[in-house]
């Protein structure tokens, strides 16, 4: 299988549609591809819209239904500042699968959205045939342990005071304050001014050319021009929540995962720790031994890289599902 070429952030995959669907005064918009089996549910990390997963869509709809959804508070779906936990997330998930699905299905999410796969594996077992959890923070993000996660705080706080401001958002300044945490050092690594000030002038350029494909600056990795979307068009309440605790309030990690009893795929991009910011990563050493010890059924794959594996590994993501739920049809546990 060979890495996708030239996908754009712009347009809808081939054979797919996007539509909206409601529950109660939220609005969840969201894309499905022709039904070629299986309903596979694809669920997009918190700053991920579903064009997210627009490197593994064609692959993949050749052999199951792919829906994904925008969450709330992301893309074209509705923002509730003050109302995004896991819990009701993942009731919005719960009533999609049922009314939109209407059948159970094999859920796949990355990040915060892998969370909310296994809350659905967990409080909807009747709905989930198997889970893939894409590197979930599923200890690591959660209150009051976030708190000490210096690194991801950073990044969420960041976010808020850069992108939270009324007005257009100045994503060169989100850009110029994140960094990467250098071994033996206490600063963070950070992005030179002048790549930034050529990087948002190729994309103000962009913009004046071919202004129905804003963010498809040409020579640039699909994930950064992705990325400058997702970070225009995401309420930043949702990180606000993610470092203040309301995200996983009342959120057990050890309880949600002992009430798995469907199949589960972990890939996991092993991380490391920092003496001064903490975790980089989602799931360190001592996270995974707790993982393995709480889930019977489970089979986990490492793949070192970035932690959006779906984006920056698409062969890689897409073989190891196929090959999961292969064998899971081979052991007759999947129809």
């Amino acid at each position: 299988m060979k890495k996708p070429r030239g996908i754009k952030v712009a347009g809808i995959p081939k054979g797919f549609k996007e539509l909206l669907f409601t529950i109660d005064d939220v609005t969840i918009n969201y894309v499905v591809g022709p039904d070629n089996g299986l309903p596979l549910l694809l669920i997009p990390g918190q700053m991920e819209s579903w064009q997210g997963y627009k490197c593994v869509l064609p692959e993949l709809s050749k052999r199951f239904q792919v829906f994904v959804p925008d969450l709330r508070g992301h893309g074209k779906s509705t923002w509730t500042p003050g109302h995004y936990s896991y819990d009701i997330c993942g009731n919005d998930l719960r009533h999609f699968i049922r009314e939109v699905i209407q059948q159970p299905a094999i859920v796949s999410g990355l990040s915060s959205g892998g969370v909310l796969a296994i809350w659905l594996a967990a409080n909807t077992p009747e709905d989930v045939l198997a889970v893939i959890g894409e590197d979930p923070p599923i200890f690591s993000s959660v209150w009051p342990r976030i708190q000490s996660e210096k690194y991801l705080v950073n990044n969420f706080k960041v976010a808020i005071d850069t992108l939270g401001k009324p007005g257009e958002r100045d994503i060169e300044q989100y850009l110029s304050q994140v960094g990467i945490p250098v071994e033996g050092k206490a600063e963070l690594l950070k992005i030179p001014p002048f790549i930034l000030k050529l990087l948002f002038f190729m994309s103000w350029l962009n913009r004046a050319i071919r202004p129905n494909s804003p963010y498809d600056i040409p020579f640039l990795p699909f994930s950064i021009r992705a990325g400058q979307k997702f970070l225009s068009e995401y309420d930043t309440d949702f990180s606000r929540a993610t470092i203040d605790g309301d995200l996983s309030k009342a959120f057990s990690p050890e309880e949600t995962l002992k009430h798995i009893k469907c199949p589960m795929l972990l890939l996991r991009v092993p991380a490391s720790r920092h003496e001064t910011w903490g975790i980089i990563g989602a799931i360190d050493d001592n996270d995974l031994e707790r993982i393995v010890s709480l889930v019977n059924d489970l089979q986990c794959v490492q793949i070192p890289g970035g932690h959006a594996i779906h984006q920056e590994q698409p062969v890689r993501y897409i073989e190891e599902l196929i090959k999961f739920v292969d064998n899971l049809r081979d052991k007759k546990k999947l129809p």
